[in-house]
């Protein structure tokens, strides 16, 4: 029989659930486990999705010797912490995007993955979608011409709730980490450099964390206006601009479909027809990673995941308060 990796998921939540739909897709992995602090909502979970092992605590599925990778999908400020100790552990890990909340903590994790060897990967799964990566292959092949200007908007209105996790700042709460950090992926990928300069302006909520935020990332002639916002629902379009044409990506952190424009004219229309939410395409990959014995990801390597710390961080830096 083929061998297919196994895997554990460390918080059912409502990412999780749409993370667990999408194994039905993939051939080379099985979702074998679910931990949770919640022992009843782990029973009920792996009910749902036929998952045969239950453990009832976090520490149960590290130690679990029928698991080889562990998806961290719990609140950003709990990543740093269970991604060291699945990885101390012996495991390789997933953590759902942001991977840490600073740039701090990122490097004290990507340490440790490099100490026991083990693979790790922050989620960052636009990346391996269909479309997105049909949008790569349009720049490659140069229909925009060279890349001179990057949009990409993303937001929800969030209503507030101080004690929530999109509005509670012990939670890792603000715009930036939930949604923003999709916008700076784009602006990373699309132009692969250190911006030279960057530029924000953020209003707060009562809670103290972003709630809406503008930024602009200067590349040279090159820029990137990016928009992340829980003030109001946003297009949520990224285009990627050149001299040529551009490409627009509605949806873009699970986009399903590609335009390309040249002039005034669509030239070319890309759609994926997928029926799952798309974390097949990570959950395949990483598995074929892992297979092959590789300790990182080939389209998010761990140096990706520091740069975008590196602008968020700077990002909160250098934000002035509207």
């Amino acid at each position: 029989m083929k061998k297919k990796i196994r895997w554990g998921i460390l918080g059912p939540g409502k990412i999780a659930r749409d993370f667990a739909a999408d194994f039905k897709a993939v051939d080379n992995a099985v979702l074998h486990a679910v931990a949770s602090s919640d022992p009843q909502r782990a029973h009920a979970f792996a009910q749902e999705y036929d998952i045969p092992k239950v453990y009832n605590s976090y520490e149960a599925l590290y130690q679990a010797e029928d698991v080889d990778i562990i998806y961290i999908a719990t609140p950003h400020v709990f990543h740093k912490e269970q991604s060291i100790k699945a990885l101390q552990s012996g495991k390789a890990v997933l953590c759902e995007k942001p991977i840490t909340t600073n740039l701090g903590d990122c490097q004290e994790v990507t340490k440790v993955a490099q100490e026991t060897g083990q693979y790790l990967m922050e989620g960052m799964w636009t990346y391996l979608l269909p479309a997105f990566q049909k949008a790569q292959q349009w720049v490659d092949e140069g229909h925009i011409g060279e890349v001179i200007h990057l949009k990409s908007e993303f937001g929800f209105h969030v209503p507030f709730e101080p004690n929530g996790r999109m509005y509670n700042p012990e939670l890792g709460g603000g715009a930036l980490l939930d949604l923003g950090v999709y916008n700076i992926a784009m602006a990373w990928w699309f132009f692969r450099r250190d911006p030279d300069l960057i530029e924000a302006k953020q209003l707060l909520a009562p809670s103290g964390v972003d709630q809406d935020l503008l930024m602009t990332f200067h590349y040279g002639k090159a820029t990137a206006s990016l928009h992340t916002s829980f003030l109001c629902k946003l297009p949520n379009y990224t285009y990627i601009i050149g001299e040529k044409g551009y490409i627009a990506l509605p949806d873009v952190w699970n986009v399903r479909e590609a335009f390309l424009y040249q002039g005034e004219s669509l030239v070319e229309h890309f759609q994926d027809q997928r029926t799952t939410f798309g974390y097949n395409y990570e959950i395949e990959a990483v598995s074929q990673e892992l297979l092959e014995g590789r300790k990182e990801s080939s389209v998010m390597p761990q140096a990706f995941s520091l740069k975008l710390q590196t602008y968020m961080d700077e990002v909160r830096r250098v934000a002035k308060n509207y």
